[in-house]
């Protein structure tokens, strides 16, 4: 397994650990990957992440710093109020471990530099909305 699947595997595990019982605001139903596609009826709210790009940083031998890009889209009903969107930010990146002293604590290679939230309201027609956070992850691949 390449260490940039293992990092997919982290982040949906970490992502499904976001709930009210585990002391977060938000309670997320379900976690899918970038290949999967919710159904128009997928209980809200839900997470759906993909990589947007994954970079060579740095090069030695036949090593490379990589930096991965993700986004992750929270899906919410458009009947939650617009202070589900701010909650779920803060829980995104509690469960990412940023700015934890802890680094047991911090999704491994976290770059605490890179963090946006792109809010999508919805539209005529469309029942949800979104909130698009993209965050970046620095890790170490080997070629052989």
């Amino acid at each position: 397994m390449t260490k940039a699947t293992e990092l997919d595997n982290a982040l949906s595990d970490r992502l499904a650990g976001i709930s009210q019982a585990a002391g977060y605001f938000t309670d997320i139903r379900q976690v899918y990957g970038p290949l999967d596609r919710p159904g128009d009826r997928a209980e809200t709210p839900y997470i759906q992440y993909r990589w947007k790009r994954d970079t060579r940083e740095d090069t030695a031998g036949r090593q490379a710093l990589r930096r991965r890009e993700y986004a992750i889209e929270v899906t919410f009903s458009k009947a939650a109020p617009t202070s589900d969107m701010d909650r779920v930010h803060l829980d995104v990146m509690r469960a990412m471990g940023f700015n934890e002293v802890d680094v047991d604590k911090r999704f491994p290679g976290l770059d605490d530099g890179e963090d946006e939230a792109e809010p999508q309201y919805p539209a005529d027609g469309v029942t949800t909305m979104r909130l698009i956070i993209t965050l970046a992850v620095l890790y170490s691949e080997t070629y052989r």
